[in-house]
């Protein structure tokens, strides 16, 4: 009986522990301007002239993500921005490439990405691809 009861507790303390991690995760863009996270960033390390610009938004579950390149939209998703510890954490996911993304590039694009903010920058990449993003 006392081996059950001990279970139950540790069951309770997993699951306790990973929702309050997810607590601590911002959820609105509110939240992100009143933890100095940006919700506009522009890539620093295109080839092309034309930066590829990530905007921040308030979705019906939570944040999302578009991303813009010479005003297009490339890519669309969830976001999740938590801070942990001395950094804040930001993970894209659930990335969807628009048909203006050249094909091999959405062929090798990852759905999720995560980077440290670290100084108002972030670098991303995956797939053959890598960015550096500053803070807007």
């Amino acid at each position: 009986m006392a081996l059950t009861n001990i279970k139950w507790l540790m069951c309770l303390l997993i699951l306790s522990e990973s929702t309050l991690a997810q607590a601590k995760c911002l959820t609105t863009v509110s939240q992100l301007k009143a933890n100095n996270v940006k919700a506009r960033w522009h890539e620093t390390t295109e080839n092309d002239g034309k930066p590829l610009m990530i905007s921040i938004t308030d979705g019906a579950n939570g944040l999302v993500y578009s991303a813009k390149k010479a005003g297009v939209l490339w890519l669309t998703g969830k976001v999740s921005v938590c801070p942990t510890g001395r950094a804040t954490e930001i993970t894209l996911k659930n990335t969807k490439a628009t048909s203006n993304v050249p094909m091999l590039a959405r062929l090798a694009l990852p759905s999720t990405q995560s980077a440290q903010i670290v100084n108002d920058q972030i670098k991303l990449g995956g797939g053959g691809w890598g960015g550096t993003f500053i803070g807007q």
